[in-house]
């Protein structure tokens, strides 16, 4: 009886810690483990660049900083040039050999060839056993204008496993010129994974098939300069015009002038211009011989002289051309102000007009 009491009570215990467990939090902790677990062998498992054709990576070998190097695989042969090295091992092994350089061919109208070291150009600091490559422009070209060139550059290595092209280039283009005619990579692939044949680089027994592309890029010929004036130094026009009354045309306008290397003109509506016809003299200064696209500022201040004392009437004009590339006023100055022979404007049927030029903006195409 005591043995079965005793048991018992170990069961009543049991099933009271049973109670107590928080089989919840146990089963969340669960699932968060194996989350993660699986995470981890998915990221483990991953291999790049060995099945996708667009996989990029940017590639720290050529320096010992990271450059703008990246790496790709290419369904597409290249379209500049192909070299095949057949029995690449004998070659890469031969004594003596340090290079292979092609024949000269053509692209963007400049002569090129491509050159590959099967173990490293050493000369140039590439490391030992790298496969490097190279492609030169011929300095007889770079003798007439342009005295540099700047092209795109493509690297390839056919690799038969996968059936492609595998990829080196810059984002930039590469500036070829008389003392550094040529540009490349000491570090493609090492020559042990080259020559391993299981790496897929050789095919057909030995052969290895290197291959460039070239786009030559068109350095700009055509430019334009916009500015400010920096010095005036002759500021002033003036223009008289004689026998006022006598003005029968809608407008007249003056003889041209040059002020700043620019050509100037100014413009006068006797009888008035829009909102100033039939009551106001109208007054503009005009930009001559101006390009249909110019666009152009002006400060400056337009007169009518009082030819009697100082009192000039004076406007100023400070904006970016309108579409006549002209600046002024429709009413300049009232008909009543201007017949007023006590305002000194009008002196023996003679009108004074003069422009003072403070700055405006100058654009030099080239050619021009």
């Amino acid at each position: 009886m005591f043995e079965k009491g005793l048991i018992k009570k170990e069961a009543n215990m049991f099933q009271e810690e049973k109670r107590k467990t928080n089989y919840g939090a146990i089963c969340l902790v669960c699932f968060f483990s194996c989350f993660f677990a699986f995470q981890f062998m998915k990221l483990v498992t991953t291999q790049p660049l060995t099945t996708s054709s667009i996989s990029v990576i940017d590639s720290p070998k050529s320096s010992h900083k990271l450059s703008d190097r990246r790496e790709l695989w290419r369904v597409s042969p290249p379209s500049t040039y192909c070299l095949k090295i057949e029995s690449f091992r004998k070659f890469a092994t031969s004594p003596n050999v340090e290079k292979y350089e092609s024949r000269p061919f053509q692209s963007g109208g400049y002569n090129w060839t491509l050159i590959v070291y099967p173990k490293g150009n050493i000369k140039e600091g590439a490391p030992r056993d790298w496969v490097s490559m190279y492609v030169q422009i011929d300095n007889s070209t770079l003798l007439n204008s342009p005295k540099e060139v700047y092209a795109e550059v493509k690297f390839f290595i056919y690799n038969r496993k996968e059936d492609k092209y595998f990829t080196y280039q810059e984002t930039d283009a590469k500036r070829f010129f008389l003392f550094k005619p040529y540009w490349g990579y000491g570090n493609v692939r090492s020559y042990g994974d080259v020559a391993n044949p299981d790496a897929g680089w050789l095919f057909d027994g030995d052969n290895v098939l290197f291959g460039v592309d070239v786009f030559v890029t068109e350095v700009f010929n055509k430019w334009e300069v916009f500015s400010f004036t920096k010095s005036l130094h002759n500021r002033l026009y003036k223009w008289t015009i004689t026998n006022f009354s006598s003005l029968e045309k809608q407008y007249y306008v003056s003889d041209k002038f040059v002020i700043g290397g620019r050509s100037w003109a100014l413009k006068v509506y006797p009888s008035g211009d829009g909102e100033g016809q039939g009551n106001s003299l109208s007054l503009y200064v005009v930009a001559v011989d101006v390009k249909p696209y110019d666009k152009i500022y002006l400060k400056a201040k337009l007169r009518i002289i009082n030819q009697r004392d100082s009192k000039h009437v004076e406007k100023k004009v400070e904006s970016w051309s309108d579409q006549a590339n002209s600046w002024g006023f429709q009413k300049f100055v009232p008909f009543a102000d201007l017949k007023d022979t006590s305002k000194g404007l009008l002196v023996n049927d003679t009108l004074k007009i003069e422009i003072e030029f403070e700055d405006f903006s100058n654009t030099k195409y080239f050619p021009s």
